[in-house]
């Protein structure tokens, strides 16, 4: 495991539920095995940001809130590896100082869409900053990559604006 010399505590933004956030102080998260921790550069809002904040359904089709507070919100995010658990390196190609996005999806690799390569319709269906724990989001100072997030390397030949746009930019070419 390569760690930085890195604070115990970073500040967030939680959601307890709708229309309730609040700036707070929290540990900083730690990897565990094929996890990394990056330090945020930039964590966009979406117009799904704004639907949880007013109480949406889930967007699977449910009819439970879309969110699982308390939780840190954010899904359009990138930063730079500064934590890298036992295997993750080999697992992603990955280094300390790495640009890297993920994406918002998390799938289980274990339904039957994730087995078949399709794991954005993954049935477990959790994303960045809408279950606690299980993928806390990118308004935060740090925020931990799950041994099945889908992570992706920045080049260096893209800006640090552009970077920020590549979770907006991916879902309109998906949907092209």
């Amino acid at each position: 495991m390569i760690i930085l010399d890195l604070p115990d505590e970073m500040k967030v933004v939680v959601c307890y539920e709708t229309e309730d956030y609040l700036g707070e102080e929290v540990g900083r998260p730690k990897a565990d095995k094929e996890e990394a921790v990056i330090k945020i550069e930039a964590c966009g809002i979406c117009v799904s940001d704004l639907k949880a904040y007013h109480g949406a359904d889930m967007v699977c089709g449910g009819k439970e809130p879309c969110l699982k507070g308390p939780v840190i919100p954010g899904h359009e995010f990138y930063g730079n590896v500064v934590e890298l658990g036992q295997g993750v390196a080999e697992k992603f190609n990955l280094r300390i100082g790495d640009r890297v996005t993920a994406e918002q999806i998390v799938p289980c690799e274990e339904c039957r869409f994730c087995q078949q390569g399709q794991y954005w319709m993954c049935e477990d269906h959790n994303i960045y900053w809408f279950q606690k724990d299980v993928a806390d989001g990118g308004m935060a100072e740090y925020m931990k990559l799950g041994k099945t997030s889908k992570i992706h390397k920045i080049p260096e030949t893209i800006s640090r604006k552009e970077a920020a746009l590549i979770k907006p930019m991916s879902c309109a070419v998906h949907t092209v």
